[in-house]
């Protein structure tokens, strides 16, 4: 009787092992969509024509010259900007 106990123990010990090991690997439930973001950027950048440095047109310090918006990164680069453009330094 200790003996069948014993084998049908080892026999589910067995099968629950096997059956982890050889599990077949399952599949995500629902597939990633790659397709939802906009393929672009967030936000256009602009170049800060005094040191170079690309900002976001939306939080950026700006001025205006004949028609044209210039974007800076920070206010002393628009005050260089600008000083140039009134002492004809700059087109």
């Amino acid at each position: 009787m200790g003996r069948i106990f014993f084998l049908a123990l080892l026999a589910i010990l067995i099968y629950f092992s096997a059956r982890t090991i050889f599990k077949p690997i399952q599949r995500p439930k629902k597939q990633p969509d790659f397709r939802k973001r906009p393929s672009g950027p967030d936000t256009e950048m602009a170049q800060d024509p005094e040191c170079g440095v690309y900002v976001e047109p939306k939080q950026a310090p700006r001025f205006e010259d004949k028609g044209a918006v210039y974007y800076f990164c920070s206010e002393n680069c628009r005050e260089n900007f600008r000083k140039k453009i009134e002492s004809g330094e700059t087109k």
